[in-house]
């Protein structure tokens, strides 16, 4: 098999190993980053969960308390019908004082009374609910019973700021409905949680309520919009996966206190990027490997065949040797011969008495010089062998 035969199936092994091991490899790799990728997504949901918690959990027992605090109840008892400076006075300095205290975005109470919108800067308006679509959460809240409620809302008094509202109802002691306060803190924690995860894991992630709509997300535009995924929704405390279009999936998991769904989507770009560069990385190490190979096998035909050619060299008079000669006339056995072809054979007279008397040296010396006579004479016309025993 000549060098040029064996450098092919050499490349083609090469690159046919390459294929099928970079195939298998780039296989395994995609099944352990989805899987991956949903364990993150699982871990992340969990760890946002107890963000989530942690954050509203402060306003939402202030806001109970608030509900509960014989104050608030007596100031909405003995409220003026007016909303007069008296009510107005006292309920903002107490919903302040709240507000102050914890740290929160905003403070408020609603009368039933009146529909006073009473804020810890004091009367901010009578709400409408049935003119005004920013008042439609109160009928929202009351007409369902619930006693607590988040939202999210854009917060009239703070810049417009997203801020995510506890609102609790107010009720005396013998369950008469008399309004509803609560307080907003603006989920800043969550909110630079959220953007850190989605930078360092390339995932998007939102809070949805039971009918779609996004409540919280890191884009404000989306905010308030359908969520544009269609996932499951379900009250359970594991999560729940959807498969999307492509790579893409996505993890729902129920905030029990909340009353909404924590939304991990995954589209599968920063996978794919990965899996591309593990793809050129092969491809070029393939490449080194097959430069390495080629000059590898150039360098062992090249030897291969010098020690070849040695085989067949009688040394001592650089023609070639017996074995040449044997395998040449085999060939030609083999072969019809030439219309010209001749064979000679000749022998080097008095080499004995040049031993004898002189030397092996001289022997050799002799030798030599029949060789080189001979490849000068015959070289041009054919080939020329040393036949020893």
């Amino acid at each position: 098999m000549n060098g040029r035969r064996i450098t092919r199936l050499a490349f083609a092994i090469v690159i046919l190993s390459f294929a099928l091991s970079t195939f298998v490899s780039m296989w395994s790799l995609r099944l352990m980053a989805d899987q991956n990728r949903r364990d993150l997504a699982r871990a992340l949901s969990f760890r946002i969960y107890d963000s989530i918690k942690s954050e509203l959990s402060e306003p939402l027992t202030v806001a109970r308390s608030m509900a509960r605090d014989p104050f608030l109840i007596k100031a909405f008892k003995e409220e003026d019908p007016a909303c007069g400076a008296s009510s107005e006075q006292s309920l903002a300095r107490y919903l302040a004082a709240q507000k102050n205290a914890f740290g929160f975005e905003a403070a408020f109470a609603v009368s039933a009374a009146t529909m006073c919108y009473y804020s810890y800067g004091g009367i901010n308006k009578r709400i409408d609910p049935a003119a005004d679509p920013r008042d439609r959460w109160y009928d929202s809240f009351v007409s369902s019973g619930k006693p607590y409620a988040l939202n999210s809302d854009r917060d009239e008094l703070s810049q417009g700021r997203w801020t995510v509202f506890a609102n609790i109802r107010v009720e005396d002691e013998n369950g008469n409905f008399l309004g509803v306060c609560g307080a907003g803190a603006r989920m800043t924690g969550n909110h630079d949680l959220f953007v850190s995860l989605e930078r360092a894991y390339g995932v998007r992630i939102s809070l949805v309520n039971p009918a779609g709509i996004t409540e919280v997300d890191t884009a404000e535009s989306r905010i308030g919009q359908p969520y544009p995924v269609n996932i499951p929704l379900g009250d359970t405390r594991d999560c729940v996966y959807q498969d999307l279009d492509g790579d893409s999936f996505a993890v729902a998991k129920y905030i029990d206190n909340l009353g909404w769904y924590l939304v991990i989507e995954s589209d599968g770009s920063a996978v794919k990027k990965e899996l591309m560069n593990v793809l050129l990385l092969n491809v070029v190490l393939c490449v080194i490997v097959l430069i390495i190979m080629l000059l590898a096998i150039r360098i062992i035909i090249a030897r291969t065949r010098a020690l070849a050619s040695a085989s067949f060299i009688d040394h001592q008079t650089e023609l070639m040797n017996r074995r040449a000669f044997e395998e040449t006339r085999a060939r030609l056995e083999r072969l019809p011969l030439e219309e010209h072809f001749v064979y000679l054979t000749a022998d080097v007279n008095g080499l004995k008495e040049v031993n004898d008397t002189y030397g092996h040296a001289a022997g050799d010396e002799l030798i030599r010089g029949a060789a080189d006579c001979l490849r000068k004479s015959l070289e041009p016309y054919g080939e020329v062998f040393r036949r020893r025993r």
